[in-house]
C-alpha cells in the first residue's frame, strides 16, 4: 500500500479486496471438499445387492415358466391352454428382462453418481482450466502493468 499499488489499510476498498480474496480461498476449498465426500458406499452395495438378487430370482422364474411352457408343449395339452402358457412365457419374459435391465442401468446411475470423478468420461479436466487460468492472469497482470490507451491507475500520486 505504500507503493500506491493497493489502497491504504485503513480504507474500505482495501478491506474489499481482503474479502474478495478471503471468498475465493473459500471457494476453492469448497471445491476441494466437495471432490472428496463421496456417497456411502454401503447404500452403493446394498443397491447392488437387490439388484442381483431380483436378478437370479428373476431368472430362476423364468426358467420355472420355459420349463412348464415346454412340458406342455410336449405332453399335448389343449389348444387354448398352450395360447395361455405361451401369452404367460412372453409376459414372463418381459418381466424378467425389462425389468433387471431397468435396475442394471439405475444403479451404474447410482455408482457414477457416487464416484463422480472416478471415470474418464465424468472426469473435470482441472488441468487445463488451471492452465487457462494461468494464462489469463498472466494476460490480466500484463495489461494491468502496460495500459494500451491509457496511464496506469495507482493509490496515491508517486
Amino acid at each position: 500500500s505504500q507503493d500506491g499499488e493497493i489502497p491504504p489499510m485503513a480504507s474500505p476498498t482495501y478491506g474489499r479486496i481482503l474479502n474478495i480474496v478471503q471468498q475465493a480461498y473459500g471457494s476453492i476449498r469448497n471445491v476441494r471438499a466437495l471432490q472428496m465426500i463421496k456417497a456411502p458406499f454401503i447404500y452403493i452395495h446394498t443397491l447392488a445387492i437387490l439388484v442381483h438378487v431380483n436378478n437370479i430370482l428373476n431368472a430362476v422364474a423364468f426358467g420355472i415358466v420355459v420349463g412348464i411352457a415346454i412340458s406342455g408343449t410336449i405332453s399335448g395339452t389343449r389348444k387354448t391352454t398352450l395360447v395361455n402358457m405361451y401369452m404367460s412365457l412372453f409376459m414372463q419374459f418381459c418381466f424378467s428382462m425389462i425389468a433387471p435391465i431397468l435396475y442394471l442401468a439405475l444403479l451404474d446411475v447410482s455408482i457414477f453418481i457416487a464416484q463422480p470423478f472416478t471415470y474418464h468420461d465424468a472426469k473435470i479436466p482441472a488441468v487445463k482450466y488451471i492452465r487457462c487460468l494461468e494464462e489469463d492472469l498472466q494476460k490480466a497482470a500484463n495489461m494491468g502493468e502496460n495500459p494500451p490507451l491509457w496511464e496506469k491507475p495507482c493509490f496515491k500520486s508517486k
